[in-house]
């Protein structure tokens, strides 16, 4: 899962925007965008306008200059696929499936093993090769996924010598001889920062063997089809950094990452933390994000995280991006698309984004004046727009459908997403005052580890082998995610997590949340404090929801929550979220599990 950033960290992330002039009356707000790759130039800003306000609401009038729409629709869209498993022995008619999602690109895989029984001798016409073939056929394209092993070469390990290099690379010609111009990419390996990936034999540099192994495929397949290197689970740039130290991105064409997460909220921030690591080796290449998807029964859930995790993606520079799975599996039972061949809801999500919204290009997200409000421009009028909950209203000619297309007659903006075409919407003001996780990444919040003796340290970005979170090397394994954290130590020496918000303004607020965990350990102590002073205090062992704690701020005042690890060590990783309402304006807050 995606976590939180320092002030520096935040910095580092904005996109300097020029100021267009607004008409009199009305408060100029631009669009913003992530760091785009270096085949595309900076994402270009437009603006949009916003009447007066009047009484709570404010009107967007969401009607860009000729030259602004222009801008918005820059960039190829994101192209959205899915995972098969023909490889794993997927029937034929499973195919029909992605042309029913319109998914335009499956990622597969021909494993070398496989497919080179005898040395130097390709045996490419198996079933799952005949069904990749099909896919062909049909108009889709493909990324295979292939790892570096065959028990011919290396003992069957991954390969380490030139020998085992050079008959990868041209098993990876033979590849690319099959499918021509339908092989869009090839992935080297899958997951590798996984413990059972990347094994070698005994005494080899793991990092420059994986490089090596790169360029020898590179050699053999000159940028065509492109050559993924990474493919890590989740973001994992602290695992990658080691590798652009030594090499690795001027030996493929793109990289590849797998950015799971329960909610989609922060993956512009290590999107951002990943462009950062490419700069600093000196060379960035495209992201391909070949595996995404979320594993929970509730298709409602699923299919809004679709929506919100492909928008920002695209507006975050990636390119491609692979939806898992296709098709539900016995490991996997609630991530596909289809359960059977029963479409699921976020199987018509997918197909709502690739028939209504992805074709219109490149979003950018348009500043709204709350951080609490999420909203993505695609082209001229097509919005994707999620939040603190509040009202909408909308005007003449336009229309909001909820994440699977389905029309909303009266739709009220959420943790949902909702997909706005046209030019005109009023939006109410929220009760939230905070949030953390709508307002991860922000000024409002600040994070510190507290020791035994109270005094807080403030607590940095660290890229990590998974997702990089807030925390550090003193600490460990003390870390704040944007829905997950775990204090560190025991009783006699705790390590307690901290976020702090700071009232910017005096505020009444009422404080509810939600933590839950698993039921192993003596449960985490949770404490709110303001200026240092208890206010309410409990202990989650499963589940807890404190609130409402009516809190009085005046400017400048602390408001403390305190994640401790209560008596014992062990098992105190917990979710989380924590929500400041206006006095009076509250509602229960569910948890992000």
């Amino acid at each position: 899962m995606a976590l939180f950033k320092n002030t520096r960290f935040r910095q580092s992330l904005l996109v300097t925007a020029a100021i267009v002039a607004a008409p009199a009356l009305a408060t100029t707000v631009i669009l913003t965008a992530g760091k785009a790759p270096a085949s595309q130039s900076s994402q270009p800003v437009a603006a949009v306008t916003l009447a007066a306000s009047t009484g709570t609401a404010t009107t967007a009038v969401v009607a860009a200059s000729a030259a602004a729409t222009a801008a918005s629709t820059g960039g190829s869209p994101l192209l959205l696929g899915a995972q098969t498993h023909f490889s794993q022995g997927w029937a034929t008619g499973v195919g029909d499936l992605a042309a029913q999602a319109q998914a335009p690109l499956l990622r597969d895989s021909l494993p070398w093993a496989a497919g080179e029984v005898t040395k130097g001798q390709y045996a490419l016409g198996s079933a799952a090769a005949q069904n990749l073939v099909a896919a062909c056929q049909a108009g889709r394209r493909l990324i295979l996924t292939e790892i570096p092993v065959n028990p011919l070469y290396d003992n069957g390990l991954w390969v380490s010598s030139e020998q085992g290099r050079t008959a990868y690379a041209a098993y990876l010609g033979a590849l690319k001889d099959k499918f021509g111009s339908c092989l869009a990419a090839i992935e080297l390996g899958n997951e590798i920062n996984g413990s059972r990936a990347m094994v070698f034999a005994s005494g080899i540099d793991s990092v420059a063997a994986y490089v090596r192994i790169a360029a020898a495929a590179r050699a053999r397949l000159g940028g065509n089809p492109a050559l993924l290197g990474g493919s890590t689970n989740m973001i994992g740039t602290g695992f990658l950094r080691p590798l652009f130290a030594a090499g690795l991105l001027s030996q493929v064409d793109g990289l590849a990452v797998h950015p799971y997460r329960n909610r989609g909220e922060g993956l512009d921030v290590e999107m951002a933390q990943l462009w950062a690591a490419m700069d600093a080796s000196g060379r960035r290449v495209p992201v391909w994000a070949t595996e995404f998807g979320l594993a929970t029964p509730d298709q409602g859930l699923a299919a809004g995280e679709l929506v919100k995790q492909a928008t920002l993606l695209a507006a975050n520079g990636v390119g491609q991006a692979s939806w898992y799975a296709l098709i539900d599996q016995t490991g996997f039972p609630t991530m596909g698309l289809f359960a059977g061949t029963a479409i699921k809801d976020q199987g018509r999500a997918f197909r709502f984004l690739q028939a209504s919204v992805l074709p219109k290009g490149r979003p950018m997200r348009l500043d709204l004046g709350d951080p609490l409000l999420f909203a993505y421009r695609f082209g001229s009028d097509t919005t994707v727009v999620w939040g603190s909950p509040r009202g909408l209203v909308l005007g003449n000619g336009t229309r909001a459908y909820g994440p699977t297309g389905a029309a909303l007659a009266a739709p009220l903006i959420g943790d949902q997403p909702i997909v706005l075409v046209g030019k005109g919407y009023t939006i109410g003001s929220s009760a939230v005052v905070a949030d953390t996780l709508l307002g991860w990444g922000t000024p409002a919040w600040r994070y510190f580890v507290r020791g035994k003796t109270g005094a807080d340290t403030a607590l940095d970005w660290l890229d990590d082998t998974w997702t990089g979170y807030f925390g550090n090397k003193f600490s460990k394994p003390l870390r704040i995610n944007a829905t997950s954290a775990a204090p560190a130590g025991d009783a006699s020496a705790p390590l307690r997590a901290v976020w702090r918000y700071t009232a910017p303004a005096a505020q009444a607020v009422d404080l509810r949340g939600c933590f839950a965990k698993a039921a192993n350990g003596d449960g985490v102590d949770l404490s709110v404090l303001r200026n240092g002073k208890v206010l309410w205090q409990g202990t989650v062992t499963t589940a807890l929801q404190p609130g409402p704690v009516a809190v009085d701020l005046a400017a400048g005042d602390k408001l403390d929550l305190v994640a401790g690890p209560n008596q014992t060590f062990g098992g105190d990783a917990f979710f989380y979220r924590v929500v400041l309402f206006r006095r009076g304006q509250s509602t229960a807050v569910p948890c992000p599990n």
